[in-house]
């Protein structure tokens, strides 16, 4: 699957672009649009980038994870090798202590995620403080010219930002904010 972003400065742009890709079998739920002002896009019946598209959240989980686990794992075969409490601390302790950390991880991640911008769409932020709307259409690979073209042909308007956005949704249910 293959991520493009597109940018206009007008919605109605958007908007024919975003009916006319779900006219060519596109699902609501591979389309969003990023604003400043979210509630037009919304009225309009388009579908917005929710947190998941904008943040770092999960992005900063995964790092938070990786993080966690691998301190969990110094910090339990530290306590192991050691012999700590006395020889009690065993299969369960160290079990339970990389699982301890490698969840605590997992939250300060995201926590820290959350309030950060995605890493990817950063650098086009500025065009949404400018007033800018910016199209993210999720693509299977075998159709990602057509589409390309399609756009380039029926929608000049719209300018091809970047093809290389990659934000991995894990699941449909975050896909979609209306």
């Amino acid at each position: 699957m293959s991520r493009l972003l597109y940018e206009s400065d007008k919605l109605k742009h958007v908007q024919a672009t975003y009916e006319d890709l779900k006219g060519h079998g596109i699902k609501d739920s591979d389309l969003h649009v990023i604003a400043k002002k979210q509630g037009r896009v919304l009225r309009r019946g388009l579908n917005t980038a929710n947190f998941w598209y904008k943040t770092n959240v999960l992005n900063g989980s995964f790092k938070g994870f990786i993080a966690g686990t691998i301190l969990g794992l110094v910090i339990a075969t530290t306590l192991y090798t050691a012999e700590a409490l006395g020889g009690l601390y065993g299969t369960f302790g160290f079990v339970a202590t990389t699982i301890l950390f490698s969840g605590f991880g997992t939250w300060l991640g995201g926590l820290l995620g959350i309030e950060s911008k995605n890493y990817k769409l950063r650098k086009y932020y500025d065009l949404v403080e400018e007033g800018r709307y910016l199209l993210l259409i999720d693509v299977k690979d075998n159709s990602l010219e057509d589409v390309v073209k399609s756009i380039y042909k029926n929608h000049p308007e719209l300018i091809l930002l970047s093809d290389e956005i990659d934000t991995v949704i894990p699941f449909d249910f975050m896909q979609t904010s209306h």
